[in-house]
């Protein structure tokens, strides 16, 4: 017997330095890419945002970037992709926590509430200037922004209505129509004065959002037949 001790194969070691980044770091480091270009797109409009800048600025190569996003609208995409997931995903969880124990009228006029939060935010209003202004360049990018944002905003209120669909008898059986049509009511007119820097004061704001809720929902919802009103009445006089 010598006197050396039997080894087990040799571990490979791992890697702390050069090599491909891990996914975690890889994930990270395109969170941070697409964090610095929306911060850039909203304080320098699409025109003004480099890509040479932007790779400067998230420390990442310039060959690194263009392998990413062959050009500025394709980074943009995601950038607004990453946005529209970053909003409707919590607002959603929220909403459905919040409406509990609510009217249709009191969750109607919550959601509007926080819709024209979301919009008239200087953030979203930034982006919104940037598509108006390259929708003619960049067309896909204004179907992205409709079919991921505004469908979006369509089937959480589409969502609330049908919640509420054995509690009401409405006049279509359209809610995706009506979904979309609230939200004409509700954003329409604030969204496009708010686009060209016109602020309308809050009290008439929230003036605007309870007369928006209450018309729609005389228009939406059925009255119920005379007889049950003067049950529903006798009742409350009991």
């Amino acid at each position: 017997m010598n006197g050396t001790l039997e080894k087990g194969p040799a571990k490979p070691r791992q890697k702390t330095h050069g090599g491909r980044p891990t996914r975690q770091a890889a994930a990270e480091r395109d969170e941070r890419l697409l964090e610095i270009a929306a911060q850039m797109f909203m304080e320098q409009g699409f025109d003004g945002t480099s890509m040479e800048r932007l790779a400067e600025a998230a420390m990442i190569g310039k060959a690194t970037l263009y392998a990413r996003y062959a050009d500025k609208s394709a980074l943009f995409a995601d950038v607004l992709r990453r946005r529209i997931l970053l909003t409707y995903g919590p607002l959603e969880a929220e909403i459905e926590k919040d409406l509990k124990g609510k009217s249709l009228e009191a969750a109607l006029l919550t959601i509007a509430r926080r819709l024209l939060d979301l919009t008239l935010s200087p953030s979203s209003l930034a982006l919104s200037r940037i598509l108006a202004a390259q929708g003619a360049r960049f067309p896909e990018l204004g179907k992205l922004a409709v079919r991921e944002g505004l469908y979006r905003q369509i089937q959480i209120v589409e969502k609330i209505l049908m919640s509420f669909s054995g509690k009401h008898r409405y006049m279509t059986d359209d809610l995706s129509l009506a979904a979309d049509l609230f939200l004409s009511i509700v954003l329409g007119r604030i969204s496009r004065i708010a686009l060209l820097g016109v602020q309308m004061e809050a009290g008439t704001l929230d003036r605007r959002v309870r007369e928006a809720v209450r018309i729609f929902m005389r228009g939406l919802v059925e009255a119920p037949p005379k007889d049950h009103r003067d049950l529903n009445r006798n009742q409350a006089n009991i």
